[in-house]
């Protein structure tokens, strides 16, 4: 194991993170999948992990230039847009900071695995909650302390956006203007039969105004006093929020909704060694899987094999700190 997933592990153990995106749960708790995404294999040996369902399903319906953070806070969106992803999740908070550092111990563990030698850019949400830094990481899809975190994934090279210096930054004014703004998902074209020509809706042309206005403005932001800020808007920010990614989600979101992505993600708090064990939330597609994962689970089964854990979900710290972290949110 790497110290990556030394450190990751023992943190779960430790019950020290919680994940609120259910992927990210499941593979913290062993699942992995094949080459074929939705070929998901069960842990022969199930690992420690914690899911809270209350984070994603009771932020308010805000809208990041027109899609849904609720979704776009999901790893099947979230990941290889940390950058704008924490900038949409800082409209549901008064007081932050925008972390953007390397990952080191991240970064070696993806050397070692793919023999690419490579630093790891990110960019979290750090926000006080109870006297103590707590760390949103939409990438990983988890919440934990700063102390923590910092142990799992080392970061350096760290460079702060706060939330005074983000709300003075007129793409940030224009996207807290529009998180109410919730388009189509898909936008309707209008034909005109004399011309026989197609021609945008309106909706369609206003939000091609807005995307448009808006990324003018990331491209042209300039503060001559905070290289990084203006680092960060027109290139960080820019290249995780163009229109061609917003393309991108709206594309994933549009199969999800006629049916073409099987993960609903649970309404109900879960602790890995305790509720789910038998869960088929997750699909395999592979003959082969089916059958390894049947056995498995006959393995499961046997008592020798499936001894609960014996900190429950209801009686830990987490669940405690996370009821109060729901209650910061800003409304």
């Amino acid at each position: 194991m790497t110290n990556f997933e030394q450190s990751l592990e023992k943190a779960q153990n430790e019950e020290k993170i919680v994940y609120y995106d259910y992927l990210s749960y499941k593979r913290a708790a062993g699942w992995w999948s094949g080459l074929i995404n939705d070929d998901w294999n069960r842990p022969i040996v199930i690992k420690k992990a914690k899911y809270n369902a209350e984070f994603l399903h009771k932020l308010p319906q805000y809208y990041f230039l027109g899609f849904p953070i609720k979704e776009l806070l999901k790893v099947n969106y979230a990941n290889g847009y940390c950058h704008a992803c924490a900038v949409a999740l800082s409209l549901y908070f008064k007081d932050f900071k925008i972390i953007t550092c390397n990952l080191q111990n991240y970064a070696d563990h993806y050397t070692i695995r793919s023999g690419k030698k490579t630093d790891y850019e990110h960019t979290f949400l750090l926000i006080d909650l109870d006297d103590q830094k707590t760390v949103i990481d939409t990438t990983f899809g988890f919440i934990t302390d700063f102390e923590t975190y910092k142990k799992i994934f080392k970061p350096n090279n760290i460079r702060i956006i706060t939330s005074e210096q983000l709300e003075k930054v007129k793409p940030y004014q224009y996207i807290k203007s529009l998180k109410e703004y919730a388009p189509p998902l898909v936008f309707n074209d209008v034909y005109d039969e004399e011309k026989e020509k197609w021609y945008l809706s309106d909706e369609e042309q206003k939000y091609e105004r807005i995307m448009q206005e808006y990324m003018d403005m990331c491209c042209n932001y300039n503060n001559i006093q905070n290289f990084h800020l203006t680092d960060f808007i027109n290139r960080c920010l820019f290249n995780t929020s163009h229109r061609q990614c917003h393309w991108n989600w709206r594309t994933r979101l549009q199969f999800k909704e006629i049916g073409n992505t099987k993960y609903e993600y649970p309404q109900i708090n879960l602790s890995s060694l305790e509720d789910d064990a038998f869960d088929n939330n997750l699909y395999s597609t592979c003959k082969d899987t089916i059958a390894r994962n049947e056995r498995i689970l006959l393995n499961y089964r046997n008592p020798e094999n499936s001894e609960a854990n014996n900190l429950s979900y209801e009686k830990s710290n987490t669940k405690i700190r996370i009821r109060k972290f729901i209650h910061k949110f800003k409304l």
